[in-house]
């Protein structure tokens, strides 16, 4: 009786509310059951129940469904998991309302936007600043600097802003680059006496948007073209956003002023979300690959991956591929087998040594061309790969892996990321690495 005017209800909902406003825990509600004058909706977890209650979206939800209804309903949300069949009609509808999404931005990930951005009290502050930014860019937060760990999820917060600034403002230029990409044109530029085009590209935007600053430590000409290019855009209030993998007082060789530039405007961390927000991360996952899995391995992924959103996903990417090609629902104890790497404590640090030497082993190179200087493609990937696992297995600093490798800590946080973007675009190298990984557990295991 309820069920099709709530359809219609959170669909316009939806639409006509802002990711600030509450759209964002809007994609975080359905349809549980109903009674005489009651409609009872789930939601995955606490945060998202009060922030719909704190927010006013339960009783806007009770005035629209009761002025369709032509009585008073009364609507109590409850804490529950979405089942298959409507997670499959919830991704339907978002479906076909995509249809009528404007053209992507060329340079930015779709799928970065604010509603497929799980906010927790881990990131609430950078998420909301994000979201003020992106309805007016340029006024305030500016700049804005989001940083933290690996795979916490800055990237998507930073591409989530230049979508939905692209979306909402089509006259705006917006820009997006990474640190890396930055300088490799700066360079080209200085060679082919092109600087001046070079200028006028980044000088000429109405959004800037930098991905990972810590790769301009001790590259002084491309900080002191990135300063002046800051000052011109600032003083023209043109909105900046970075991103940085730690806090920029910590960026041992950056400028002093550089750092007073990124640090003039709102600053802000993001960390692992707590239980809560990873579940939430994977139940939207599942609900945008249109997949059911049971709650009990979506718990014990949660309880076990702690490292980061990368990790989480990829777990769960895992668990999905094995049901998808054996064919078969999988149970917890399936899961425990399948993620069975998810039981070993990071605190056993399997040596480097023993690392370098199962890697050199598996690329068929000798130990000390991974530890050497040689930069050919067919040792510096190896050394990469020994640089990722290294990371992975252990509870070593950045600073620590590079001295193994006599490299800095940037070297080590570059090849990380390098190997991790792989993974996602190699199918054929995470069963590798996989294997290296087992391979060291079964070792270190026997003693």
């Amino acid at each position: 009786m309820y069920k099709p005017l709530w359809y219609q209800i959170i669909d316009r909902m939806r639409k006509n509310t802002s990711q600030g406003d509450g759209g964002i825990y809007l994609d975080q509600v359905f349809y549980l059951s109903e009674g005489e004058g009651i409609l009872t909706l789930g939601t995955p977890s606490k945060l998202f129940k009060d922030k719909i209650e704190e927010m006013g979206l339960k009783k806007r939800i009770e005035e629209e469904i009761s002025g369709l209804a032509g009585s008073k309903i009364t609507v109590n949300i409850e804490i529950s998991q979405q089942d298959a069949a409507e997670a499959e009609q919830s991704a339907v509808r978002k479906a076909e309302d995509a249809a009528d999404v404007p053209k992507n931005h060329p340079a930015l990930r779709p799928e970065f936007t604010f509603s497929n951005f799980v906010i927790s009290p881990k990131n609430e502050l950078a998420a909301n600043g994000a979201i003020a930014i992106s309805k007016a860019p340029g006024k305030s937060y500016n700049p804005f600097l989001i940083y933290g760990g690996v795979g916490l999820g800055k990237t998507h917060l930073m591409q989530a802003i230049g979508n939905d600034i692209y979306q909402r403002f089509p006259d705006k230029k917006v820009v997006y680059v990474t640190a890396e990409n930055f300088t490799n044109e700066f360079i080209s530029a200085l060679g082919q006496k092109k600087i001046a085009a070079f200028k006028n590209k980044y000088r000429s935007v109405d959004v800037l948007l930098i991905d990972d600053i810590h790769f301009f430590q001790g590259k002084e000409g491309v900080q002191e073209e990135l300063f002046n290019t800051f000052n011109a855009l600032h003083e023209a209030k043109k909105q900046m956003v970075f991103t940085c993998d730690r806090h920029p007082k910590e960026l041992k060789n950056l400028t002093e002023r550089m750092q007073s530039r990124f640090m003039s405007g709102l600053s802000t961390d993001i960390k692992m979300p707590e239980f809560e927000g990873r579940m939430a991360i994977l139940k939207q996952k599942c609900t945008q690959q249109n997949v059911y899995v049971k709650d009990d391995v979506l718990e014990f992924i949660s309880m076990n991956v702690t490292t980061s959103i990368r990790d989480l996903e990829a777990a769960l990417t895992k668990i999905i591929a094995y049901s998808e090609l054996v064919r078969k629902d999988v149970t917890l104890e399936v899961a425990k087998e399948q993620l069975s790497y998810l039981n070993v404590s990071r605190q056993e640090n399997v040596s480097v040594d023993r690392i370098i030497k199962a890697v050199a082993e598996a690329f068929n190179i000798s130990s000390s061309d991974i530890r050497g200087k040689k930069r050919t493609k067919n040792i510096a990937w190896p050394r990469q790969v020994a640089m990722y696992i290294i990371n992975h297995l252990g509870e070593y600093s950045m600073n620590e892996i590079g001295n193994e490798f006599s490299r800095d800590h940037t070297t080590v946080i570059y090849a990380i990321q390098k190997v991790e973007d792989s993974i996602k675009s190699n199918p054929m190298l995470e069963p590798l690495i996989q294997k290296i990984e087992e391979n060291l557990r079964v070792a270190s295991d026997k003693g």
